[in-house]
């Protein structure tokens, strides 16, 4: 495990083992590696198994809504102190920051209660007939494909609002505050695009594969065949 890796604290800040059992020690390697060299390869992640990566993005989802967003907040609210009380850059921050928030926490709990209990009952299906009954009735309300016609990307409505930022000079009394803001939101941004990544190009595909493969199951026990 790359210890001296300037991205380990915050991925493992995701993780309440030190150090991680070894299939998760071998994801997190894998994961730091996107950090650092800022490439994604989907198969590099191929051999993990789904239920490590619904862990994964669960763990993202909590290290975002208890401490990255609130971070965020607090640099804003620091920051505001330092201008002027009707300046223009206060208005677009706080705007920005409510109505993200706001977006991010429905995007999340969209996943939370309706995607990944769908894959876990996808990784279930084949243990036992009562389980693939369960994802029978699953099956019916919810699909892969409408997660994907329903899904929308976060991390350019970061990219906007630092250029935002930078259409307004530091404040005199503290500039470290503004730098602060711009990296956390730069910070923000990477790691939200890590996670889409393994989102989009690594849990889709392996619930895809999955899901097609329950339903050539289910085809060839149906009494028309």
């Amino acid at each position: 495990m790359p210890e001296n890796s300037d991205f380990y604290p915050q991925v493992m800040q995701r993780y309440q083992t030190q150090p991680p059992p070894g299939e998760q020690s071998d994801f997190i390697h894998a994961l730091l590696r996107v950090f650092e060299e800022k490439v994604f390869n989907a198969k590099d992640f191929d051999s993990f198994p789904v239920e490590l990566i619904v862990d994964y993005i669960q763990r993202t989802h909590v290290y975002y809504l208890e401490k990255k967003l609130p971070e965020i907040e607090q640099s804003i609210l620091l920051l505001s102190g330092h201008y002027e009380a009707q300046h223009p850059i206060l208005a677009a921050l706080r705007n920005f920051f409510h109505r993200y928030v706001k977006d991010l926490s429905e995007h999340i709990q969209a996943e939370e209660t309706l995607l990944l209990p769908y894959i876990n009952n996808l990784c279930e299906a084949g243990h036992s007939p009562d389980r693939f009954s369960r994802f029978l009735l699953h099956r019916q309300e919810y699909s892969v494909g409408r997660f994907l016609n329903d899904h929308h990307d976060t991390e350019d409505e970061l990219k906007d609002i630092r250029q935002t930022i930078r259409l307004y000079e530091p404040p005199a009394t503290n500039a470290s505050l503004y730098r602060i803001l711009l990296l956390q939101l730069q910070v923000f941004e990477h790691d939200l695009s890590v996670h889409a990544h393994i989102e989009e190009e690594v849990l889709i595909p392996k619930a895809q594969k999955m899901e097609k493969q329950l339903d050539i199951q289910l085809q060839t026990l149906s009494p028309l065949n």
